[in-house]
């Protein structure tokens, strides 16, 4: 991923949510107001919302309800265009979140209302096997920058998160996510950070685990008896991650902070 800023202070941010469900809790927590008159071209059905969380600036961009089908417009097409939409507004931010539900994988730890911050972001089911360098493209391989300090800080777990474009998974997509590590199934971060890469602006996915990839229970039946419960666990981190960062570089939630930290614990004993 191209490198990006990790000493600027954290004062503007953009969360990119797919689902109103998953945004419905934070809008209503912090009272955030929805930006009007719409800020995006005309017909593009995004929503946004403003307001001040922890003393930083937030601008929520729901991606909006599909005209035709009467549905949240999720998946990585709208999750693109929400974000470029999003950057294209709102002017220079300091870090862009995509933030939802998702799956988990249970043998590695997972349990539903786990909430996850991305190590890295990859696309599973994009395969264009013609090459070293399309395969790897394909892959997408978005680095979010390490922040295991402030993961410790607010209580969530960390991991890989992969994306594709549909709820199930077919048995090479199963091979390729245990292959890169996965621990969170989704569908919009890797296209969210694809756009990131290019504006060269630090992301990271922030994810709520709805149901559990590799349990005896069919997903869409685990992910809406656990979608309410998902979501509100997703504002209470969100929350807190923005209280954490707030005013704060990125570089103070790194490993490199992490290890000064435990040397200077050492030092005292």
């Amino acid at each position: 991923m191209a490198k990006v800023a990790t000493e600027t202070r954290v004062r503007r941010v953009i969360l990119v949510v797919a689902m109103h469900e998953e945004a419905d809790p934070f809008i209503k927590k912090h009272g955030l107001r929805e930006v009007l008159p719409k800020p995006f071209h005309g017909g593009m059905p995004m929503e946004a919302y403003s307001g001040v969380v922890a003393g930083v600036e937030v601008c929520l961009v729901w991606t909006g309800r599909d005209e035709r089908y009467k549905v949240n417009n999720v998946a990585t097409t709208a999750a693109a265009v929400a974000t470029y939409a999003a950057l294209a507004a709102f002017g220079k931010v300091d870090m862009v979140m995509s933030a939802g539900t998702a799956g988990g994988f249970g043998h590695l730890g997972a349990q539903i209302g786990d909430v996850y911050i991305s190590t890295k972001c990859v696309f599973h089911n994009r395969r264009i096997p013609v090459g070293s360098d399309y395969e790897e493209y394909g892959f997408g391989h978005f680095r979010s920058p390490p922040l295991p300090v402030l993961a410790r800080e607010v209580g969530a777990k960390m991991g890989v998160v992969t994306t594709s474009d549909s709820l199930d998974f077919s048995p090479i997509d199963l091979e390729l996510m245990r292959g890169e590590g996965a621990s969170v199934k989704e569908m919009e971060a890797a296209a969210v950070a694809w756009v990131c890469q290019q504006a060269r602006i630090p992301f990271v996915a922030v994810k709520s685990i709805t149901d559990i990839v590799d349990g005896p229970v069919a997903t869409q039946d685990e992910f809406y008896s656990n979608l309410r419960a998902a979501s509100d666990a997703l504002q209470v981190k969100l929350t807190a991650i923005l209280g954490a960062l707030g005013g704060r570089p990125l570089e103070h939630f790194s490993f490199s902070a992490l290890r000064a930290s435990a040397s200077a614990s050492a030092s005292k004993l």
